[in-house]
């Protein structure tokens, strides 16, 4: 199956043209540092974060669902490196 252009991409799509690249802005604050896409040039990001938007309409609230999610998996990382930091000294 051949790859859909971004510009039909953008034509069949429910959300609107700001939505589209306010939701890109925002999704590639969210994926800038994560494996696949921390190296991309921005002409190649851009281009990935945008088909994300288009290919699953992506919303706002989704895309501020993951900003959630990952703030939660830091926190999580942070904690975990803590209390092992923590924890080490006691059992020498």
């Amino acid at each position: 199956m051949t790859e859909k252009s971004l510009d039909e991409m953008f034509f069949e799509t429910k959300l609107g043209k700001y939505d589209v690249v306010r939701n890109a802005i925002e999704l590639i604050k969210v994926k800038k540092d994560e494996e696949g896409y921390a190296h991309l040039p921005q002409t190649l990001l851009l281009n990935k974060v945008l088909r994300e938007v288009l290919e699953n309409n992506m919303t706002y609230e989704q895309i501020e669902k993951l900003r959630q999610e990952k703030k939660a998996k830091k926190a999580k990382q942070q904690e975990d490196a803590n209390a092992t930091a923590a924890a080490e000294p006691a059992s020498k």
